[in-house]
């Protein structure tokens, strides 16, 4: 379900997430008012509560390549399968608006997302070193949506 209205709870909420998984790097307050309204951001729902969360921005130069920001799982729901449910949902979508190409930056330790990443096609383009400031690299991953 894409969010397109909000309110205090809902952001902190979100932002409780992000905080869990990313630390300092998820998005925040002040950011997600601003990415809900110019982006995209997308909830998944368990017994309704929110259990994930993707933020997808698109291109500014190739309006065919969309970038997944941040993609989470909430803890204690995780190990479940519903990454992949959640990220086929969202391909479905996003392949339904017209986008080409999808890519997303992902921690190489993070054996878990990668193996994800692997099964639903997504194709290893390059490292990023110092990606988010030295030492903080990253894989660049990209999945081609057309057929």
């Amino acid at each position: 379900m894409r969010v397109t209205e909000f309110s205090e709870p809902l952001i902190g909420e979100l932002t409780q997430i992000e905080a869990e998984a990313f630390g300092d790097g998820g998005l925040n307050r002040w950011t997600f008012p601003v990415l809900i309204r110019h982006g995209a951001v997308y909830v998944l729902k368990c017994d309704g509560k929110i259990c994930g969360i993707a933020d997808i921005i698109k291109d500014w130069v190739d309006p065919g390549l969309a970038f997944l920001v941040n993609f989470v799982i909430r803890k204690g729901e995780r190990n479940k399968g519903l990454g992949t449910i959640f990220l086929e949902k969202l391909i479905a979508i996003l392949k339904d608006d017209g986008i080409k190409r999808l890519q997303l930056t992902v921690d190489p330790a993070n054996k878990q997302a990668v193996r994800v990443y692997k099964k639903l096609g997504f194709k290893l383009i390059t490292e990023l070193s110092d990606e988010y400031g030295p030492g903080v690299d990253r894989f660049l991953y990209e999945l081609e949506l057309e057929e």
